[in-house]
């Protein structure tokens, strides 16, 4: 069973995936991922092809980032290039894997994802929340946090599209009641 975490910037869900790892849960990044594609030859060829984002041999994630942004044809035509390497090295490892249950963090988690995965868990949180988290986290101000924030699928749009939702606006604890009745929702 493969389960999706998704959610906003700064709305917990590297926390989930620390506490759910902490349980002896399998676990993965797609961020962590998609860094080791961005490094492959192969890769950086077709994004220099693609988008020209390309500079000493490496992808320019700030130019690759303006271009797509800024256009959701573009965004698409990336996502049809990494989306596609991205499930095949989750699956590599889902494949190796001793039990049959991997939590995904899913940053960039677009609805044409919803397919791959079995389940899919938001971690929502207020906004005040994860403005102060990602300020805290990232110093970068309010101003960008918000335009990240104007990109991201909106989180009702994410609630339509989950199976389970935790809510992190209390403390640590809370957050692990929510994480053990979410095992307990997938039967263990």
């Amino acid at each position: 069973m493969k389960i999706a975490l998704i959610g906003g910037i700064g709305s917990g869900k590297s926390t989930v995936l620390d506490i759910l790892a902490d349980m002896g849960e399998n676990v993965c990044d797609c961020d962590k991922i998609y860094d080791e594609i961005c490094s492959t030859p192969e890769y950086v060829s077709q994004i220099s092809r693609e988008f020209g984002a390309v500079k000493d041999g490496k992808i320019d994630r700030g130019v690759l980032a303006k271009k797509v942004f800024s256009d959701p044809s573009q965004l698409k035509k990336l996502n049809q290039l990494a989306h596609p390497l991205i499930f095949a090295r989750l699956n590599e490892i889902y494949a190796r894997m001793d039990s049959d249950r991997l939590f995904v963090e899913v940053s960039a988690f677009d609805e044409n994802m919803r397919e791959y995965f079995d389940e899919v868990v938001l971690v929502k949180s207020c906004e005040s929340s994860r403005i102060k988290r990602v300020m805290e986290r990232n110093r970068v101000d309010e101003e960008f946090i918000r335009a990240v924030i104007g990109r991201q699928l909106s989180e009702q749009k994410m609630e339509d599209l989950a199976d389970f939702v935790i809510i992190n606006d209390g403390n640590r604890d809370e957050l692990e009641s929510q994480i053990e009745w979410l095992l307990q929702w997938l039967g263990y």
